[in-house]
């Protein structure tokens, strides 16, 4: 198994409300997070994550914009110190915090969105600092406004629950005074106003409700210590207090619901609360145990209760705030044949909802997902098939492939080897080894590219999973678990992308590799200015993506392609001419050197360009072409015509600007001797890399998108 998940939980309360309930149900039953906590309030919620060996800081915060600023500094400090993977914020409290501390340390912040507060600005701002949003259940998805928003629902709890007599008995034990046969409504929640208790305390009193007794399950909240005695004095003075029993919080509370014949859950707007329920975890429990609800609406649910016309309520919805609405309800429900057949509809209606380890594997992809590293904490067990090309490597294959003969673990794992027509003796070489591996499989692409002899590569692969690496990289020695585990983890990303770490031995080739990210740059995701280095000049040739160096997708998406009729440009890989979503795997790490003598280093940029050129990617072109125009112009500095000289000054500017980003890596790395060197490598190999690019692009435009009969047979 692959190394678990580093998630920092930052919780904003101490209370065990239903999002932490959510988030505890869904830690109890996956290793794939290794997680610590920070708490912005004291109370149980310690002793949750004492008893479960979850490392904990508590550090009290207000609501204020000075405390949670403070909080916020003191947390930018922690993660800078403890780098954890990913930062997950249990609420909007916990995120307004979370976010700008994670944004600063260079850790990806993913926001769990549990409810309707602040569904305005505070919310898109959110939306703009953190990585990814999960949200409980639709309504909160399409609230959040989040370009990455993911569902991870309530879970349906594990194990059983009580029997009706032994749920009443706990109750009686915990307070209740309940009688064999007579009607119990329940709620169970925190005691804060928003809740809506009062109003199932005040229907009591009202027509309908008077053969009812209530018992309150649920712990006082420090947000709102007076409620519990506000609770009582109404209760009293409505002349229901001996219906009305406090029982407390109750571990595990969803297993006493059987004892009861309707459950309520009245969430209201009251200017201290998200003002409707968001996803009612109370309400699923009561259905799955065949007990009707009511609940309040308009809201996610109602709809879950109450709608669609098609199947029959698993309950009744009322107005929020309505005490005659909800004893107009207990009055209906008073007739056993009428509860019997809303607690069976109910039953249908959560049949599907999924049990805890199903949400826990989301809540673990969605994280993954967030730091760019998807298969953590998996072992995943799938073939896959590694494809490799080669061209005059000589004695270097054999090194290649053994670093990947020893990763080939799984039955079924191949190696698959595409000689580009090569000149030396390389072909001889993949032939010799092959005969004593039958897990090698040679096979010649004469003249091809080498994204032709890839595709090639890729069509005669065995398994459904293929990954590429490009022969001139190393790879690490858990690049194959690492990309088998990704696949397994990464249902929505049809294409991988590995990271490439990019060395250079010497002033120019260290200066060349400044143009390149580092793999823990990529895995903290791009800062502000290199997103506006990127928007300006185009990514380059990025380590990631469907150019880089270390990639894998699915033998069954390479099929879709080719039955969609379409045909690949000269040189180009099938696959990679489909603008297909890409997942980052910023774990699955190759390495290359940039290549010495310095005039092997522009040639090499140069097929580089020729190779995205036949691709005719239009951001890569454009990005080349601006950066190249630039560096030609500003060598003309010296021209007499004003012009000529205009034109140089802005090729100057393009160049200073493209140039930033390389420099400031050469100042983060304390590469100070490279820095006179900066303009000139990266000038020389853009230039070569633009006029490659031209060149391709001529290729592909010569032969009209056809296949170029040089580049050999198929498969």
């Amino acid at each position: 198994m692959s190394c678990p998940l580093r998630v920092t939980v930052v919780a904003p309360y101490g209370v065990v409300g239903g999002a932490e309930l959510w988030l505890l149900s869904l830690l109890d039953v996956t290793d794939r997070l290794d997680v610590n906590a920070v708490l912005l309030a004291d109370g149980p919620l310690r002793d949750e994550f004492a008893r479960r060996g979850i490392p904990f800081a508590t550090r009290p915060t207000g609501r204020s914009a000075g405390a949670l600023a403070g909080t916020a500094a003191w947390l930018f400090h922690r993660l800078r110190t403890a780098r954890p993977d990913v930062v997950l914020a249990n609420g909007v409290k916990a995120a307004t915090v979370a976010a700008p501390a994670a944004r600063l340390a260079g850790v990806p912040c993913v926001w769990a969105k549990h409810d309707h507060s602040f569904d305005g600005p505070l919310t898109r701002a959110l939306a703009a600092l953190t990585d990814m949003c999960i949200g409980t259940e639709p309504g909160l998805v399409a609230a959040s406004r989040h370009p990455r928003p993911v569902e991870v629902p309530v879970p349906a709890p594990s194990g059983t629950a009580l029997p009706r007599t032994a749920a009443r008995e706990q109750l009686v034990r915990r307070g209740a005074r309940l009688g064999d046969d007579e009607r119990l409504l329940l709620t169970i929640s925190r005691l804060v106003s928003y809740k809506g208790v009062d109003d199932a305390v005040a229907a009591l009193a009202r027509p309908g409700g008077e053969q009812w007794r209530l018992a309150v399950v649920g712990p006082e909240d420090p947000s709102d210590p007076g409620e519990r005695r506000r609770l009582t004095r109404l209760a009293e003075e409505l002349g229901v207090a001996d219906r009305v029993d406090f029982a407390g919080w109750i571990e595990e509370a969803w297993r006493v619901i059987p004892a009861a014949d309707s459950v309520a859950v009245l969430t209201k707007p009251d200017g201290t609360g998200p003002g409707q329920e968001a996803f009612g975890g109370t309400a699923i429990e009561a259905m799955l145990n065949g007990v009707p609800v009511i609940t309040t609406g308009p809201g996610s649910v109602a709809d879950r209760v109450a709608g669609p016309a098609s199947v029959p309520p698993g309950g009744i919805a009322v107005p929020p705030a309505d005490p005659a609405k909800v004893a107009d309800a207990l009055g209906r429900l008073a007739d056993p044949g009428f509860r019997a057949a809303m607690g069976r509809a109910g039953l249908l209606r959560t049949a599907a909802n999924p049990g805890p380890r199903d949400c826990a594997r989301l809540l673990a992809q969605a994280l993954s997902r967030a730091a760019r590293l998807p298969g953590a904490g998996l072992e995943a067990t799938a073939p896959v098939s590694v494809v490799v090309t080669v061209l005059n490597r000589g004695e270097a294959v054999d090194g290649l492939i053994t670093a990947l003969l020893r990763q080939l673990t799984v039955d079924g794992d191949e190696l698959v080897v595409v000689d580009r027509g090569s000149s030396d003796d390389t072909a001889r070489r993949v032939m010799a080894r092959a005969s004593q591996d039958a897990r090698i499989r040679p096979l010649v692409q004469a003249c091809a590219s080498a994204a032709a002899g890839r595709d090639a590569g890729a069509r005669a692969s065995a398994n459904a999973l293929v990954a590429w690496i490009d022969a001139d990289c190393t790879p690490a020695p858990d690049w194959v678990a690492r990309m088998r585990a990704a696949a397994d983890d990464s249902e929505a990303a049809d294409l991988l992308a590995g990271v490439c770490r990019v060395t250079g031995h010497g002033v120019a080739s260290d200066a060349a590799a400044l143009t390149h990210p580092l793999p823990e740059e990529i895995r903290r995701g791009p800062g502000p200015w290199t997103r506006m280095h990127r928007l300006l000049f185009g990514p380059g040739l990025s380590t990631t993506g469907p150019y880089g160096r270390s990639l894998a997708f699915t033998r069954r998406d390479r099929a879709d392609a080719e039955s969609s009729g379409e045909r690949p440009a000269p040189g180009a890989d099938v696959y990679l001419e489909r603008a297909r979503p890409t997942a980052v795997v910023a774990s699955a790490e190759v390495s290359r050197d940039v290549p010495t003598p310095w005039r092997e280093a522009v040639r090499q940029a140069y097929r580089e360009g020729v190779e995205l050129g036949r691709l005719a990617n239009r951001r890569q072109l454009a990005g080349g072409t601006v950066r190249g125009a630039g560096y030609a112009s500003a060598l003309a500095v010296a021209h007499r015509h004003r012009g000529v000289r205009s034109a140089s000054a802005a090729g100057g500017v393009v160049c200073l600007g493209y140039l930033s980003l390389p420099v400031a890596r050469a100042v983060h790395r304390g590469h100070w001797g490279t820095l006179s060197i900066v303009p000139m490598a990266v000038g020389a190999l853009t230039t070569a890399r633009a006029a490659g690019a031209l060149h391709g692009l001529a290729d592909r435009v010569g032969t009209n998108g056809r296949p170029d009969a040089s580049e050999g047979g198929g498969a």
